[in-house]
């Protein structure tokens, strides 16, 4: 089968991680697979390191509708000339463009997944959410199929009118090899409970959804204990954080990291982790501090409930901007080394169910379905 894959950005965040795993899964299972990327950057490399061939066709991430238009009839020809088969778009707006494009050269599976429906953004207005959730319902009309990573996605899209039956739930999942040993695991405790610093952690994108004034806000509780925030990343939002740490007289307390290419040997360093998101999908960075057995504290948020909360006991979940709840819950864990780790395990045993091979089986159910 010729399989293209149609993602607008090609920086190393949750999306392309998934994009990343299919196309290298489905490479090896004997299927022709490309990528088209709406944009130049480091996914290139790492789809290259896989021998999978990529091909940039410029996808605005914002709506600018004549470069929308000219990355339309662009992708429209490049599906036409490679005789795909099947096309499976990932992110808004390369999902906008590719299922269009798909639609248009008539392809048999034209499926779209939704890393976080955009209209679940709470801070959006009614006029947005209104004008993002027709956008879905609109292209969902040409979508043979719609994959959410969440349940939280998949009840959202049906109660706002989404065909439920082209949708379907599949989580998303981490290597094998990202999930820590015993003997490496007990290794890192020994080390950890030997810090006098605490290090709560941060991986994300510095960007609106992630919410990192709800982070600030709980890290001036802990000014005056031993505590540090390591935050790591980059995105469009990093210059406007930096300048406000300083602001804020937050510099000896919370430490900027940048990009780091060994993200689980930086979270084995850690005590704990936050997500202070006001939208999410199925976060990427949940899934790898789970499987170092990393104690996570999250907003209640698209489907991280369903990875460390299943059961409903809100032991590691707190409302969006309660920063007062996620101080409580973090100080819990940081005085208590015996429940830090006990959280730990609980949470590398719950990981275990959301793996790349899981992951990409459920999708060879909806390609050849």
């Amino acid at each position: 089968m010729k399989i293209l894959y149609c993602l607008t950005g090609a920086d190393i965040g949750g999306a392309q991680k998934h994009l990343l795993y299919l196309a290298d899964w489905f490479s090896k299972k004997g299927h022709d697979v490309h990528v088209v990327l709406g944009e130049d950057g480091p996914l290139i490399n790492e789809l290259a390191n896989q021998n999978i061939e990529t091909t940039v066709i410029p996808i605005p991430r914002t709506i600018k509708l004549s470069k929308d238009l000219r990355a339309l009839w662009n992708l429209f020809l490049f599906i036409k000339k490679g005789n795909y088969d099947l096309v499976h778009s990932h992110s808004s707006k390369a999902g906008i463009i590719a299922r269009l494009a798909g639609f248009l050269n008539r392809i048999d599976k034209n499926i779209f997944t939704a890393h976080g429906f955009v209209f679940t953004d709470p801070t959006l207005s009614m006029k947005k959410k209104s004008f993002f959730l027709l956008l879905e319902k609109v292209f969902s009309l040409v979508s043979t199929d719609i994959i959410t990573v969440s349940s939280f996605d998949f009840q959202q899209g049906k109660s706002l009118g989404i065909n439920e039956r082209k949708m379907s739930v599949i989580h998303n999942g981490i290597p094998d090899n990202n999930i820590i040993s015993s003997a490496d695991w007990e290794s890192k405790q020994q080390r950890l409970r030997a810090c006098d610093t605490k290090v709560i952690g941060f991986v994300g994108r510095f960007a609106s959804e992630k919410n990192l004034d709800m982070l600030l806000r709980v890290a001036t509780h802990f000014i005056g204990q031993d505590v540090k925030f390591w935050l790591i990343g980059d995105g469009p939002l990093y210059g406007h954080y930096q300048n406000e740490i300083k602001k804020r007289n937050l510099e000896s307390i919370i430490k900027l990291k940048g990009n780091q290419d060994n993200v689980l040997e930086w979270m084995d360093q850690m005590h704990a982790m936050v997500i202070t998101s006001h939208k999410e999908g199925l976060p990427y960075v949940l899934l790898e501090a789970c499987g170092r057995g990393l104690p996570v504290i999250s907003t209640d948020v698209g489907g991280v409930k369903e990875v460390i909360d299943p059961m409903g006991a809100n032991n590691f979940l707190v409302e969006i901007n309660d920063d007062e709840a996620m101080y409580q819950l973090l100080t819990s864990l940081l005085a208590n080394d015996l429940y830090r780790e006990e959280t730990g395990k609980y949470l590398i045993e719950m990981v275990g169910r959301f793996t790349v091979e899981h992951m990409c089986t459920e999708t060879s159910k909806v390609y050849f379905g």
